[in-house]
C-alpha cells in the first residue's frame, strides 16, 4: 500500500507518502508470510501512560488467507514502514520496524462472497511475557535500576532508554506482582525533583523511562503552524516543510476547571502519616506557591484574583488529602516502599494534575520521528475575521500559542496517506493570565 510522491531533488513534496516495507505474519512457528498486499490500513497508538503499542491491522482477504494460514490470535508480527522517496540519507532515518503480537482478530465482515474483511488487533511482545509471569523476589536498588531488571530479564525488551541512576537505594518484596504491574507499582514512588516518572513505548525509540522534569528539560522538537492560507508554492522544498509543520482539525477540550483541579491536589493538599513502628502521627502541607515547581511555560495555570471565600487557591489546603503508612524501623539502613512518599507526593500529584490545565487534539502530516514525550511549540492564529488576518503575518493567540507535551499519538497509515493526530498538554502558559 505505497503512496507516491513527486520528488524533487532529494525532498519528497508530499510529507505523507509512506511505503509498507513488509508486514510479516508467523504461521506455524516455522516461517512468516508477508501480507502487505492485503492490508487497507494500519493504527498505531501510543500513549504516556501505556507501556506497550497497540496496533490495529485491517484486512481485505480476498486469497482465503484466514483460512490457509490458520489465525488464531497468537501470531508473531513483524512490521516495518518507511518514508516514501526522499533521498538515501532521509530514507534511512525515516522508518521504524515493529515487533508484535496478534492480540485478537475481531470485526470480521462478508460483505461478498470471494472477499473477506477483519482486523488484527497487535500489541507489544512484552505485554505477553508479562501475562506469563508472577513476581515474588525480594527487591533492593533505585527504582530505576528495579525497572531495568525488570525489562531486561523478565519482559525480555531489547530496545529500551532508562536511567537507573533515579533516587535513592530502595528495599522490598514483590507482592505477587505480573512485570508490567510491578512497575507500575514501583511508579507510584518514582520521583525526579518532585516531579512523576512515566513509563511508555514509542515506535521509533521502544521502552522509555521519564520523568516530567526531563521531558520538560528537553528542547522543542518542533513548532507547528494553524493558520488559513499556504505561504509557499507546492512542488518546493519550502511548501513541503510548511506541509509538515501545518496543523489540520485542531480541536481542544481545553479544560481549565478549578473544582476538578483543587479536587486533585493541583494547588494545595495536606498529607497524614502515620508510622507504625513508631505510633507517631505527622500532618504535612503542600502549596503551589512555594513549591517553585518546574513547568512547561514560564506562568503558572491560574491567578491570585481567583479566590474562594477570600482565600487564593494555594492557600486551599483542604481540597485534597493523602494517607499513608511508614514503618520506619523495618529496614533501618534502607528506605522502605512507602518512604518517598513523605511530602514529595503532593507535589507530584499536583504536577500530574496541571497537567490537564489545557488540552489539544489535532492533525498532522506523518512524522517518523514524532513520539509520545515530545515538546513542542504550537502557533496558533488569533480567532478573527478572515479579512482581518488574511496577510502575509498573521497575530497569534497568545493564550493558546504555548510549549505543550505530546502525550498521545495515533498513527494512521494508508490506503494513501500517512497521518497523525497528537493529543498536547500544558501545565503553565507563558505569556500569564493575568495579562
Amino acid at each position: 500500500m505505497p503512496r507516491t510522491a513527486k520528488v524533487v531533488g532529494e525532498v519528497s513534496v508530499n510529507p505523507e507518502a509512506f511505503n509498507v516495507v513488509h508486514a510479516k505474519i508467523e504461521i506455524d512457528n516455522l516461517r512468516f508470510v508477508d501480507v502487505k498486499d492485503l492490508i487497507q490500513q494500519i493504527q498505531i497508538y501510543e500513549d504516556i501512560n501505556k507501556p506497550f503499542l497497540e496496533v490495529v491491522i485491517s484486512v481485505r482477504d480476498s486469497t482465503n488467507f484466514l483460512e490457509l494460514s490458520k489465525l488464531n490470535g497468537h501470531e508473531d508480527v513483524n512490521l516495518k514502514i518507511q518514508r516514501q522517496a526522499g533521498g538515501e540519507d532521509r530514507d534511512s532515518k525515516e522508518k521504524f520496524e515493529l515487533e508484535l503480537s496478534v492480540a485478537e482478530i475481531f470485526n470480521y465482515v462478508r460483505e461478498e462472497p470471494g472477499i473477506q474483511y477483519y482486523k488484527l488487533r497487535c500489541v507489544s511482545r512484552h505485554l505477553y511475557n508479562s501475562q506469563v509471569k508472577t513476581l515474588r523476589r525480594s527487591f533492593e536498588g533505585s527504582i530505576g535500576k528495579l525497572v531495568k531488571d525488570i525489562c531486561t530479564k523478565d519482559l525480555e525488551v531489547e530496545k529500551l532508554d532508562i536511567n537507573t541512576d533515579t533516587q535513592e537505594v530502595i528495599k522490598g518484596i514483590y507482592p505477587t506482582l505480573r512485570p508490567l504491574h510491578a512497575i507500575n507499582w514501583l511508579l507510584r514512588n518514582a520521583y525526579d525533583n518532585g516531579t512523576p516518572y512515566y513509563f511508555y513505548e514509542t515506535t521509533k525509540d521502544g521502552i522509555q523511562f521519564n520523568s516530567l522534569e526531563n521531558l520538560f528539560a528537553k528542547d522543542v522538537y518542533k513548532e507547528y503552524e494553524f493558520k488559513p492560507f499556504f505561504e509557499f508554492e507546492m512542488g518546493t522544498k519550502e511548501a513541503y516543510d510548511e506541509q509538515a509543520r501545518r496543523i489540520n482539525q485542531f480541536g481542544s477540550e481545553l479544560g481549565m476547571s478549578k473544582l476538578e483541579s483543587m479536587a486533585n491536589g493541583s494547588y494545595a493538599s495536606t498529607l497524614h502519616t502515620l508510622d507504625i513502628s513508631k505510633k507517631e502521627y505527622k500532618k504535612d502541607f503542600f502549596n503551589y506557591d512555594s513549591s517553585n515547581p518546574t513547568k512547561l511555560n514560564k506562568k503558572k495555570p491560574f491567578t491570585d484574583f481567583t479566590k474562594f471565600k477570600d482565600r487564593k487557591l494555594p492557600d486551599l489546603k483542604e481540597g485534597k488529602h493523602y494517607f499513608i503508612s511508614r514503618n520506619t524501623d523495618a529496614y533501618p539502613s534502607h528506605k522502605n516502599y512507602h518512604e518517598p512518599n513523605h511530602v514529595t507526593l503532593m507535589k507530584a500529584q499536583s504536577h500530574l494534575s496541571n497537567m490537564n490545565f489545557m488540552t489539544h487534539s489535532f492533525s498532522i502530516a506523518g512524522d517518523f520521528e514524532m513520539t509520545v514525550g515530545k515538546k513542542i511549540k504550537l502557533k496558533i492564529i488569533k480567532a478573527s475575521d478572515m479579512v482581518e488576518i488574511d496577510q502575509p503575518t498573521v497575530p497569534l493567540d497568545k493564550y493558546l500559542s504555548d510549549n505543550y507535551l505530546v502525550t498521545s499519538v495515533n498513527h494512521f497509515i494508508g490506503p494513501e496517506t500517512y497521518t497523525m493526530q497528537l493529543k498536547v498538554q500544558k501545565d503553565s502558559v507563558e505569556q500569564g493570565l493575568e495579562q
